[in-house]
């Protein structure tokens, strides 16, 4: 028999599986029905199962957290963001691989986040949603343990593939004679990425397990359970605060600025200066620059409220009861775990307006009556005069840079 803290009761980093205490449950509940009278948006508190069940859908039951009204709310939010994230990113992977010319090195990191968003939805989602609504966790000791550890290894892939996206335009765009990554580099770097997020997140499947909270009541909780507290500190802080987190967005952040101040020169090496062609590919790399900072500005703002508030459970800060700040804090929790969890869907929405070429074979798989084969944009564009312009102009003094700036012209 375990005894655990209100504060246990928050699983650790990622959307979570058993993400409210109690109290906070019931402080967001009395929130959000003061805020439902006001707007004269009120609804019935309560909701019977099913026809003769012992269980009634009411704020104060042993099984259940909220009202009928929040958890409709909280469904509805949760199948937007499902829904959105898993019919973008598809249409995402279905662009690249059935255009020959967006199989370029940073398509295919692209490919790879859109691949680990969608294992975030999958494997995050419904688990977060239904330790939003019920309390005991009801899917079994494996379950447990196996969303868990998958949740960490999506989420850890997604940020990690935005880290080698970031280096790839970097290394493109500020040393584009030197250095150069090839799409065999890329599939070995994506492969390390996902064997490296499979190791990183091991003790999430070891120490995630079934517990009984309280001596007269058999519910049994999903929660987090090291030998040691100061272990448990130790790898939030080092593995997922740091390696997950901190250190990838600060390689971002450094590899941005640094192309940032070379596209500010508009003279990059082994380019002519003052024709066209180097005002469009110019004017390429900005545009692409761009859609990849909004993509991870993004990713850090939808994360930042739950790191923020695990890391004041990791350290130990308590919150006075019935303080202003506790009502904060528990008002914060689902609504972070639900930005968290809506980074997923955002990416192939910034794809579309960001990007011109992802735009186009949005709405030519629309048009397509078949769900594979090359798309007939791609067959008719395949001549054109700009493609063979650009390829023609730099071929002799960098073809594979010419290839690269072509890819993406948005």
């Amino acid at each position: 028999m375990f005894e655990l803290s209100p504060d246990e009761l928050i699983a650790t980093h990622v959307p979570t599986v058993q993400p409210i205490n109690d109290r906070a449950s019931n402080k967001f509940e009395n929130i959000f029905q003061d805020f439902m009278n006001e707007s004269g948006l009120n609804t019935s508190p309560t909701f019977n199962y099913s026809e003769g069940s012992d269980y009634d859908y009411q704020t104060d039951s042993e099984w259940y957290r909220h009202s009928f009204s929040v958890t409709v709310l909280l469904c509805v939010a949760y199948f937007v963001v499902f829904a959105l994230g898993i019919f973008g990113n598809s249409f995402v992977v279905s662009v690249v691989l059935r255009s020959p010319r967006m199989r370029t090195v940073t398509n295919f990191f692209i490919v790879n986040l859109a691949v680990a968003d969608i294992l975030v939805l999958i494997f995050c989602l419904p688990a977060t949603l239904l330790g939003n609504i019920i309390y005991p966790w009801v899917l079994g000791s494996f379950m447990c343990k196996s969303v868990s550890y998958l949740q960490g290894v999506s989420v850890s892939a997604s940020i990690n593939t935005l880290v080698a996206i970031s280096i790839d335009r970097f290394l493109a765009i500020c040393f584009p004679l030197k250095c150069q990554m090839t799409t065999s580099i890329a599939r070995k770097i994506i492969g390390i990425i996902w064997i490296f997020s499979m190791f990183i997140t091991i003790p999430w499947g070891l120490y995630f397990e079934l517990v009984q909270v309280h001596p007269t009541d058999e519910a049994l909780y999903c929660v987090e359970r090291w030998p040691h507290q100061s272990s448990e500190k130790m790898y939030f802080f080092v593995a997922n605060l740091g390696l997950c987190y901190v250190l990838p967005l600060s390689v971002i952040t450094a590899c941005y600025v640094g192309i940032w101040i070379k596209v500010r020169r508009r003279n990059i090496p082994g380019e002519t200066r003052g024709t066209n062609a180097d005002a469009v590919i110019q004017k390429s790399k900005i545009k692409v620059v761009k859609m990849m900072v909004i993509v991870v500005a993004t990713f850090a703002l939808s994360w930042l409220p739950l790191y923020i508030i695990f890391t004041m459970v990791k350290s130990g800060v308590t919150l006075e009861e019935n303080s202003w700040s506790e009502e904060i804090f528990a008002v914060m929790i689902p609504i972070a775990q639900w930005l968290g969890s809506l980074n997923s869907s955002t990416n192939p929405i910034l794809y579309t307006f960001c990007n011109k070429k992802f735009r186009k074979g949005f709405l030519a798989i629309i048009k397509s009556r078949s769900c594979c084969g090359t798309l007939r944009y791609e067959q008719a564009k395949k001549g054109t005069k700009s493609t063979y312009v650009m390829r023609s102009t730099f071929k002799s003094k960098n073809e594979t840079h010419s290839e690269y700036v072509n890819s993406a012209q948005v």
